[in-house]
This record gives C-alpha cells, structure tokens and sequence, in this order.
C-alpha cells in the first residue's frame, strides 16, 4: 500500500472515530450527569431550585428534570423534549458499551498501522545508512528519500489520532484509590500560566514574552519568542498549539495565536476583547472558547477566528480560568463566584456546576474527574466524573513552596504537572493503588 492509500485509510479510521465520538456525546454526558445508579427517586431534579426526583430527560436541554418542571418552557422557550428517565438510562448504558466497542475497534487498526508506519521507516533508514554511494542513486532508494518525509508526517497524524481518541472514554474511577506522593519537584522556576501536552510527549509552557517546548525533565526543545507580550493559556488541538496572548501592563490587548505544532510558525491569529489580566481559551469540537470577563461571558470562535457567538450565564461573576474536558465539552472556572462549569461544545449549554472555594486551574483527566486548584484553600479538589465523589489534597510541600496560584494542569505517566504562576512548573507523583 502506498502512502497516499495509507494517508486516506488513517483519514478514514479518523473520521470514524470523530462520528462515533460525537454520536454517543450527549448520552455519554447524560451519564456523567446522574447521581444515582437508575433509580429515579434518589436523585434531584436539574431544574434551578428544584430537588424533587426525576422522572424525565429533556433531549434539547439535556437535563434531567421533575414531572413539575417537565411542563415549565425549555430554554428554548418551546416545550421540554422528554423521554422517559429509565429508558434513557439504559439507553445511555447500551449506546455507551456499542461506542466504546467500536472505537477499540477502529483504535486497534491505528496501532496496527503505526507499528506497520514505524517498522517501514526504521528498515529504510537503516537500508539508506548501509547503501553506498552508488546505491543511494538508484531507482528504489529516491523513493526511498521521496516519500520518507510523507510516511513521518503520517506516522506522527497517526500518533496524534491515536493519543486524541485516547482521551473519549468516560470511566468512573474510585477517588479512594487515588493518592498524591508527599514530594514536589519543581521543574522549572521559569514563570508559567498554563501547561499542556502533544500526543508525541512534548510539554508546553505558555509564559513570559512566549512559549516553550520542553522534556519531561524540563530542558527546552524549542522556544518560540514573541515580544508583543506574554503568553497566558496554550492548548494543542489538531496538529496546531492555541495560545492566548496579552500585551504588558500599560495595554489590556489581548489576542489568540495560532502556531503549527511540526514547525513552531505562526499559521493565524485574531483580536479578543479587552482585559487586563490572566485569561484563558479552551478548544474543544472544532471551537476556540475564551473568556471574555469584563463582559462576563465566553466568545465563541471557529478555529480561524471567525465569531459564532457568545455564551453568557446569569451566575458569571468572574469567569477566567479554562482547559478543554473530552470528548466534547470544556471546564469554566468562575473563581469569584466559587463555581466551576463544563460547558457541552456540541450546545453551548451548561452540563454541571461545582461549587469550589476561589477555583482557579481546572484540568479533566482521562477518566472524566475534574482537578481544580482552590486558591483559598491551598488544595486540590478532585471532581469524579459522574459527580459522585469529591475529594481534597492538601499537600504541605506544595503550600511550603509558597505556591498561591496553579493556573492549568496535566496528568501523565502517573505525574501530575501544574503551571503555578511566578513559581514555574510543579510535578506530583500520582500513586493509583490497584484492585486486590
């Protein structure tokens, strides 16, 4: 098979995965929404104000609501589109086991032909290293030289694909098992607003005057300058690096940068409304979300810029700190009014609110809990998935270490990084005790 068949075969498992994703999303929310095991009378209505049990599901909302409140307008001024709560229940259940088969599916043909991609590359190299100079001229080694550079770029999308398809699944975890090592290392003293990682590993530090790429010790790769002003949020979506600018104090300006992730150039960048401190953006489905808190609300962006819309709600106070929350949704940190948000990206509605004392750096791991950095306290709060569990962290080294603010957040190999401002970046070793 060639590369250009590779290429549409690797297109193909994508796109499935992105329409399976998007076709369970709403149940797989719906989910994550219940307090109860499926019985109605032991959970409350979602309705502001309202604790009654539920007896239905809204499918324009998505909320799960009382017989009383069933009869109330929907928030789209119509009636409540419902369905009743025990049949969505198990709906949700077999949609959810028929998704999760079929993406394991489509998960395992990717890695298939990553190994097939990555055995291809390493045997031409090493034909290339062992060829004489005569041999490097004919016809078998040009193709080789030709279409190496495409079977990389495909090796490293399907890389991508694979790590992005990684974060959908929605498990619940045991909080109890759950534990944080009593060490904190700092990493870097560089100062840091916001952190993320590519699927290839790569960390990303968004900071002053620009951003890093480093290792997981923290020696840097690449640093990409920009004078204009410093960086206050970054994400890696899709093959580009998302990062929220803002100009020195003086100048409230700030701007969303667009960087491509193979070569650090700036692909596109667009004008946000004014605001004259640390923001955030968060991008999920095809969006760019950033917070806009003067006005109190969120802009809504195409991934070009282009505005969509705006998303306002009658609680915001403060809205400033984000991070994206797979599959299709993204967190909202109001630390004023003491609340975080998921926002659903396929409606641009509020799925949950979680009362945390000043939250500030939000972070949704792979198992759909919720990490918030509770400034007040000095703690992190960990949200399970389903809303079930909440549990806190008070960890001595990390309040020893004068840290006040940890403004984005990743997990991975059993580490927890923050960016904490002036402080630079933390890490936490995670200890996940095991089943027996």
């Amino acid at each position: 098979m060639g590369v250009a068949e590779e290429w549409e075969e690797m297109e193909e498992y994508s796109q499935q995965i992105d329409q399976m994703k998007r076709q369970v999303s709403s149940l797989t929310e719906a989910l994550t929404k219940l307090k109860t095991s499926g019985k109605a009378t032991e959970a409350d209505c979602q309705s502001e104000d309202c604790g009654r049990p539920i007896d239905w599901y809204c499918r324009y909302c998505k909320l799960f609501i009382c017989t009383r409140c069933s009869k109330k307008p929907c928030s789209n001024g119509e009636k409540h589109d419902v369905q009743d709560f025990e049949e969505m229940y198990e709906v949700c259940k077999e949609k959810y086991i028929e998704w999760k088969a079929s993406k394991e599916l489509a998960m395992g043909t990717l890695s298939k032909q990553k190994k097939k991609l990555q055995e291809e590359i390493t045997s031409e190299i090493q034909k290339m290293a062992n060829a004489s100079p005569e041999q490097l001229v004919s016809p078998e080694l040009t193709k080789i030289v030709t279409e190496l550079p495409e079977k990389r770029k495909l090796l490293e999308d399907v890389t991508s694909q694979i790590a992005e398809a990684g974060d959908h699944l929605f498990e619940a975890t045991d909080l109890s098992k759950i534990s944080l090592s009593a060490s904190c290392d700092i990493i870097t003293p560089k100062t840091s607003y916001d952190i993320d990682i590519t699927p290839s590993g790569d960390i990303l530090l968004a900071g002053n005057r620009g951003f890093n790429v480093c290792d997981k010790n923290g020696n840097i790769l690449r640093s990409v300058p920009n004078n204009k002003g410093d960086f206050t949020s970054i994400q890696y979506y899709k093959g580009r690096i998302y990062t929220l600018l803002k100009e020195p104090k003086g100048s409230n300006k700030r701007y969303v940068i667009v960087y491509s992730a193979n070569d650090c150039k700036e692909c596109c960048q667009w004008k946000l409304p004014d605001y004259g401190f640390v923001s955030m953006l968060a991008v999920s489905n095809d969006k760019v979300y950033a917070v806009d808190s003067d006005s109190k609300k969120v802009k809504i962006y195409s991934l070009s810029g282009n505005p969509l819309t705006d998303f306002y709600h009658s609680r915001f106070k403060n809205p400033v700190y984000m991070s994206k929350c797979a599959p299709d949704g993204v967190l909202l940190a109001d630390w004023s009014a003491g609340l975080v948000y998921k926002i659903d990206c396929a409606t641009d509605k509020i799925a949950w609110q979680f009362e945390v004392e000043s939250p500030r750096g939000v972070y949704c791991d792979r198992s759909g809990n919720v990490w918030i950095w509770s400034s007040k306290e000095k703690m992190l709060v960990l949200r399970s998935a389903d809303g079930k569990q909440v549990k806190r962290f008070k960890h001595d080294n990390i309040v020893s270490a004068g840290i006040e603010y940890i403004c984005g957040f990743f997990i991975s190999d059993d580490h927890l990084w923050g960016a904490a401002c002036g402080k630079g970046v933390v890490r936490v070793d995670m200890i996940i005790s095991k089943d027996g």
